[in-house]
């Protein structure tokens, strides 16, 4: 068995936890991310419909301030079908707090993509609601 130098143990010990409660190691955070108002007003607008599983998991991040819902297939007057997806991009917010978004249906078939639907706002919460309007449009037909 080996010795155990009491003074030294609690010598070591007391460094362990000095360091541990002073220097411990910190998670990183993005501060870019938090100062950003763009991101933050992007999220904060999209957080209240979040808590629905079916736009949570339908909903595809394409670029920090552009989503994408889902591929909806429908049949059209030809006797083929189309796709369709909705995008919601947040363009631009000025220092004044001008808000620039636009929501977009595009239709898709084997030979074309074409934007089916387009609307600009100038207020994040009239774009969400017009989103989650066409989501909910393209289920429903």
């Amino acid at each position: 068995m080996g010795k155990i130098f009491l003074s030294e143990f609690k010598q070591k010990l007391n460094k362990k936890q000095t360091k541990s409660s002073i220097s411990a190691p910190q998670t990183k955070i993005a501060f870019k991310d938090f100062a950003n108002r763009k991101n933050q007003i992007f999220i904060s607008y999209l957080s209240k419909y979040l808590a629905d599983d079916r736009i949570r998991r339908g909903i595809v991040k394409i670029n920090p301030y552009t989503i994408k819902f889902g591929s909806f297939s429908r049949s059209n007057n030809f006797g083929t079908h189309s796709g369709f997806h909705v995008t919601l991009s947040l363009f631009d917010l000025s220092n004044d707090g001008i808000e620039s978004w636009e929501c977009i249906i595009y239709k898709c078939d084997d030979m074309y993509k074409d934007e089916a639907k387009s609307a600009s706002f100038n207020n994040g919460q009239l774009a969400i609601e017009c989103f989650m309007d066409q989501i909910t449009k393209l289920y429903k037909n």
